[in-house]
């Protein structure tokens, strides 16, 4: 990265069991005399306005801003969403959330990483997604993915580790699940299971904290990878499931209708949770595209 103010930091300070704060500081001592400006992530009091005026006080200068986030796949996620247009900057992960799957999809694994990754400047292109018009940067989860995310999240606040607070609730998620109609249209194709219990689409290959849940999925290839879930009985069943959908061996189960799409429609009987990027919300339809190689990001 060259010797200019150029970069425009923005860090979850809750992020990482609050160790965005000392992730910080290691972003600003190493890249002293680069940094135009540091912002806090909020969804309220103005945070998009001031990203989008720092980014364009760098794009007066003549150089092309750095959009550095520290915190984990959902601060990157409203970073992504706050900009007018993601390929006018260039993205840097520093990875210190609870869940960090995205900045693993780079090849980046540590603070220090994502850090000599930034000093070397060496970037490329890659996909993201729309939902709803919300872009992501990494995956979508509807129904039981997204219902073991809330209560993963509730965990961790009450101190749950992020890995093993992912693993229990999707334990628990075990007990809880409700089959519900799902109806998926990619192109021509339909797809109805009225014993759905989740539908997962992947950017990246891995959600929730290391979970594989899209084990095929590439960045940059112009495409999303879709499973759609049917219900299996027995709690074995979805213990075996479970630790399928962990290693990346669920592609191909009886149960796992998988298919690679660039957009398609999802509808759902009932209000069900949706994740994106694991920001929560609920959906009864779902309209997905991807943006082929519509970023650029910094990675090793």
């Amino acid at each position: 990265m060259a010797d200019h103010r150029a970069a425009v930091v923005v860090f979850n300070p809750a992020a990482g069991r609050r160790g965005a704060h000392e992730a910080l500081r290691a972003v600003t001592t190493r890249l002293d005399g680069k940094i135009a400006a540091v912002l806090e992530t909020s969804l309220a009091d103005g945070f998009d306005l001031r990203m989008r005026d720092a980014i364009r006080d760098v794009v007066a200068t003549g150089e092309r801003p750095a959009l550095i986030a520290v915190g984990g796949d959902g601060t990157l996620s409203i970073a992504l969403n706050a900009l007018t247009d993601p390929s006018a900057v260039t993205l840097a992960v520093v990875p210190v959330g609870s869940g960090n799957d995205f900045a693993t999809a780079l090849g980046i694994a540590s603070i220090d990483a994502a850090l000599d990754a930034i000093d070397r400047g060496a970037s490329k292109p890659v996909d993201f997604g729309t939902v709803n018009g919300r872009r992501f940067a990494n995956c979508v989860g509807i129904g039981l993915d997204a219902e073991v995310g809330a209560l993963s999240a509730r965990m961790r606040g009450r101190g749950f580790p992020p890995g093993p607070s992912y693993y229990s609730a999707a334990l628990a998620g075990l007990f809880m699940v409700k089959a519900v109609g799902i109806m998926v249209r990619i192109g021509d194709r339909t797809i109805r299971r009225d014993d759905g219990v989740m539908v997962t689409i992947g950017n990246g290959p891995d959600y929730g904290g290391g979970f594989k849940g899209a084990p095929g999925a590439s960045l940059d290839d112009g495409l999303l990878d879709v499973n759609v879930f049917s219900d299996v009985q027995g709690f074995f069943r979805r213990l075996s499931l479970m630790q399928r959908i962990r290693a990346g061996k669920h592609v191909g189960q009886p149960n796992v209708d998988s298919s690679r799409a660039a957009s398609l429609e999802i509808d759902v009987d009932r209000k069900v949770a949706m994740h994106v990027d694991g920001e929560l919300t609920t959906v009864e339809h779902a309209s997905i595209a991807v943006v082929p190689r519509g970023m650029r990001v910094i990675a090793p």
